[in-house]
């Protein structure tokens, strides 16, 4: 049914239009502006045919994004939302699944693409699964079915037209949407942010929004955030919350931890909500439940609980949970072992995770809670391994822990004290990460194999061994501006035939250009491109070549796996080591570069200084950015912490400053008393750089921090593509070799470190790429 003549009953712009035309339903645009806008996008759509195909809406969150699928749903159209950094190649893979059809472009209403096939079952929202049971799907929801939820967040939740919802949520993901939906039925006044603007969320809070949807991880960030600025908050600073009345989590568990962290902050505890894709919204609860309870059947929604085995009824469980709607009247199996308790149901884990030990149920969502607890983890993951005998299935927790953080050990007494010993998992797996949906629900653990790729792999050593020979040679300089054979024999004393066969192979791999006279037309060597940096390029290849003899070799990377960076041979290292003494120097050459000093300039105009500031530079070098503060302000001060084993002497203009008393040195200076922190090529170092939170305390009120550093490229985790081109080693996938070796391996990818920033209560005001590197450069500053 299409809205283009006017709203129809069972339509969500029908649910807009029976709206009080003047009421606001988004930052400044009324329920009438947001009819007329979506009926008009809509018609325009209507005549790019539109009706029954797929079309992505990938953009942020915002007043455009709910036009645009509006717009969509009244032309015919069936919306396929995906959160706004998913990438092309995975945008494609849904569209296939989907049938193919385009993209609509943000802001403009165009439509990118190809049109793919009409489905005949009229609009729906696409809905891709979160995977954390397998494989991604689509789910195919009509708007009938999102009208029914928003009904339950009417009439059970209490949502009503006097409400100010915040959804600092994916619009992407079902949660989110169903709550958007029961805004536009009821009237409320919607404030859609992005996920990662926890600032505007804390904003929008002080503002008077009433009710707050969250998942478990945006709940803990807001939290956190707050009690560290609590801290720093006068007596008589307002409340950060004055008209919350609802907190609702869904998409996860609430534990006892978060529950009381959340009311400490904002004086209200935390409501529960529990759906799924398919259904939307099916359970909820106020707040004050038991911790990883999620409430009761919403009006209109049936609950049961089966034996897994036999499907009989099981009570009061444990069983799996079946949920019928008035939209879905047939029985759904959620995937959920849960069992009742008072009225309302606990989620004991997914029915392929869920353990049973000795005919008793375990609910990994509870052991998953008291290891969070350990101050040490980050995050935490519990699973079965299932075992020959029912009955009888081992534990296995995957943790990821801070810098400094436990270990295996550690874990196990802490689980120990904390856990009936039934419950004490068997393994504990110590990760680096653990995979997250947009939502940060725990998705699917990658299943890696090789690629056709690998053999070409096996081959690579080989173009790097015939760099480091043209190098041994001394011909890079040379080569850098172009020379014919004759010249470069003579000048190598090489035999011209072999050396030809070497520099034809270089040609062929990429490494060389070999261009002639006539085809660069006006006789010019350099006709073919861009004079390459010969001196920078010699100090890397040297470093390389160090590391590829020394450092990063197969061997150390087997000892590495096996052992973990405790047990690296670089740490035991001798500084007088002459080997060590000579990799020092490489690295210094090779980090002290042009660009790196083209960087720090950079890096310091965006600071913008005032005039006799404090910088305190974390770095792994001879501290770049204060030597050149100091130089350019004779009232500037600073403190220079030289991070790692490879950092090397201070520079010599940092030493006479501090002989002059202008500077200091040595780790953690004193808190409160920088205008500026920079962390330059150390924030991997747990030791130094990577404890974000401390190096934010060294600010002043005010104060920024800068990161400058390399970082994993966001798809260094995915396997390539057998078809397409090969990797490029330039984007820096390979630098998590050096980390591993010899490094540190803390927030490995920029998203990484915004988390990490987030936590800490920091937010990043600006991130400039440098082009044609890894290198980044981050600035932020304490939250508001």
């Amino acid at each position: 049914m299409s809205d283009r003549a006017g709203p129809g009953p069972q339509t969500l712009l029908g649910a807009v239009g029976r709206l009080d035309p003047d009421r606001e339903v988004l930052p400044g645009l009324t329920a009438g502006g947001l009819l007329a806008g979506a009926r008009a996008a809509a018609d325009a759509l209507a005549a790019e045919g539109v009706e029954g195909e797929a079309v992505v809406l990938r953009q942020p969150n915002g007043s455009g994004w709910v036009v645009d699928l509006l717009a969509l749903l009244a032309a015919g159209a069936r919306p396929l939302p995906v959160a706004p950094d998913t990438p092309d190649a995975e945008v494609a893979r849904l569209l296939a699944a989907a049938g193919g059809g385009r993209l609509l472009e943000p802001g403009t209403g165009k439509l990118l693409g190809t049109p793919g096939r009409k489905a005949a079952d009229g609009p729906a929202v696409l809905l891709p699964t979160s995977g954390s049971t397998g494989a991604p799907k689509l789910v195919r929801r009509p708007e009938a079915s999102w009208l029914s939820e928003a009904r339950r967040y009417r009439d059970g939740v209490g949502l009503t037209g006097r409400d100010v919802l915040l959804l600092p949520v994916p619009l992407s993901h079902a949660y989110a949407l169903g709550w958007l939906c029961g805004g536009l039925l009821t009237g409320a006044s919607l404030r859609p942010v992005p996920p990662t603007a926890l600032g505007e969320a804390g904003r929008e809070l002080a503002a008077g929004a009433t009710v707050l949807a969250l998942v478990p991880a945006t709940a803990r960030l807001l939290a956190t955030r707050r009690r560290l600025k609590a801290r720093r908050a006068a007596p008589d600073e307002p409340p950060p919350a004055p008209a919350l009345r609802i907190a609702m989590v869904g998409a996860g568990p609430v534990d006892a931890a978060l529950d009381t962290l959340f009311q400490e902050a904002y004086g209200i505890g935390l409501a529960r909500n529990y759906g799924s894709t398919e259904l939307g919204a099916v359970l909820a609860g106020p707040a004050g439940l038991a911790p990883l309870s999620v409430g009761s059947p919403l009006p209109g929604v049936t609950a049961r609980l089966v034996d897994r085995a036999t499907g009989a009824d099981a009570g009061d469980g444990p069983g799996l949970l079946r949920i019928r709607t008035e939209a879905l009247p047939d029985w759904h199996d959620t995937g959920d072992l849960a069992l009742s308790h008072e009225g309302t149901l606990r989620i004991l884990g997914r029915e392929g995770t869920a353990v049973r030990r000795g005919g008793r149920w375990v609910a990994p969502l509870e052991i998953e809670a008291v290891l969070r607890g350990h101050e040490g983890v980050r995050e935490v993951r519990v699973g079965a391994r299932r075992r020959a005998h029912e009955g009888e299935d081992g534990i296995v927790a995957e943790v990821v822990v801070a810098s400094g953080g436990p270990d295996e050990k550690e874990l196990r007494s802490y689980a120990e004290r904390h856990l009936a010993p039934y419950k004490v998992p068997d393994s504990f797996v110590l990760r680096a990460a653990l995979p997250r949906t947009a939502a940060g629900k725990a998705a699917a653990a990658p299943r890696y194999r090789l690629t056709p790729r690998a053999l070409a792999a096996a081959r690579a050593y080989k173009a790097a061994e015939l760099l480091f020979a043209l190098h041994r040679l001394g011909l890079l300089d040379a080569l850098a501006d172009g020379v014919r054979l004759a010249e470069l024999s003579a000048a190598a004393d090489c035999d011209p035939r072999a050396l030809e066969l070497l520099l034809d192979t270089a040609t062929a791999l990429g490494l060389l250009d070999a261009t002639t006279d006539a085809a660069a037309g006006d006789g010019s060597a350099n006709a073919a491109g861009p004079r390459v940096p010969a001196a920078e390029l010699t100090a890397f290849v040297e470093l390389e070549e160090l590391l590829s003899r020394d450092l990063v070799t197969r061997e150390a990377l087997v000892a590495a796996a096996r052992t973990g960076l405790a047990g690296r041979a670089f740490e035991s290292r001798p500084a007088d080591d002459p080997g060590h003494a000579a990799l020092v120097r490489a690295y210094q050459g090779a980090m002290s570069g042009p660009a790196a000093r083209a960087r720090t300039a950079l890096g310091l105009r965006l600071l913008r200084p005032r005039p006799g500031a404090r910088l305190v530079e974390v770095t792994a070098g001879p501290g770049r950015y204060l030597e050149r503060l100091l130089a350019a302000d004779p009232a500037a001060t600073g403190h220079l912490w030289q991070a790692g084993r490879l950092a090397g002497p201070p520079a010599p203009a940092v030493r006479a400053a501090v002989e002059q008393g202008r500077a200091t040195l040595g780790p953690r200076p004193p808190r409160g008393g920088a205008d500026l922190v920079v962390v330059a090529n150390a924030v991997h170092d747990p030791a130094s750089g990577a404890r974000l939170g401390e190096l934010l305390e060294l600010l002043r009120p005010g104060g920024r921090l800068l990161v400058d550093d390399v970082f994993l490229p966001p798809a260094a985790r995915s396997a390539p593509s057998a078809a397409g081109p090969a990797p490029d080693l330039a984007g820096g996938a390979e630098l998590a070799l050096d980390w591993l070796t010899h490094g540190g391996t803390d927030w490995p990818t920029l998203d990484a470190l915004a988390a990490g920033l987030a936590e800490a209560g920091a937010d990043i005001v600006r991130r400039l790429p440098i082009e044609g590197t890894p290198c980044q450069l981050v600035i932020a500053k304490e939250a508001d």
